[in-house]
């Protein structure tokens, strides 16, 4: 019984189905005009830079995407650092908060 008993099928190969490279840039470009959005998670811009000396707290924000790359942006013209930044937005809060 040590004999395995063939059945003539042990030459075929599975049918390989060629497939052309499709152009990324046309499908996203018909994609776009058709309304579908992408799937792919948007990007965090980040730029790193030394920020001042001295005390410092942390903490972990969670944040839209949306708003954390205008924040990172605005940081970039004014050319601050983050910590800087978050800074200067509340000394806004506290001189609205006395008017």
């Amino acid at each position: 019984m040590s004999d395995e008993t063939s059945f003539g099928f042990g030459d075929i190969q599975p049918k390989r189905v060629r497939r052309e490279a499709e152009d990324v840039a046309a499908v996203d470009r018909i994609a776009d005009e058709l309304g579908f959005v992408s799937r792919e998670t948007t990007t965090i811009q980040r730029k790193a830079k030394q920020g001042p000396s001295g005390p410092a707290g942390q903490f972990n924000l969670r944040a839209a995407v949306a708003d954390v790359n205008e924040f990172v942006d605005w940081c970039g013209r004014e050319r601050m650092s983050y910590r800087e930044g978050f800074g200067r937005l509340m000394e806004m809060k506290r001189k609205a908060e006395r008017s």
